[in-house]
């Protein structure tokens, strides 16, 4: 997964996998579920960042965009 779109490089689903912990035979929900955990723990009122936050938030939609 090494395609660069206009120059800008797009997460890999098997990058999005591995920041949201998820099997390559997760299912839609379960990458909703493993988002929501992750936004919970990451929230920036828990000390999280927004960077992190953004990975997390394009990871669910590189999973979700894939079929």
């Amino acid at each position: 997964g090494n395609d660069r779109q206009g120059g800008r490089r797009t997460m890999s689903v098997e990058e999005a996998r591995d920041i949201l912990g998820v099997g390559a035979d997760a299912s839609d929900d379960d990458v909703r579920n493993a988002h929501k955990r992750l936004m919970l723990k990451l929230h920036p009122d828990r000390g999280g960042s927004h960077t992190l936050a953004a990975k997390v938030n394009e990871a669910k939609d590189v999973l979700l965009r894939r079929h």
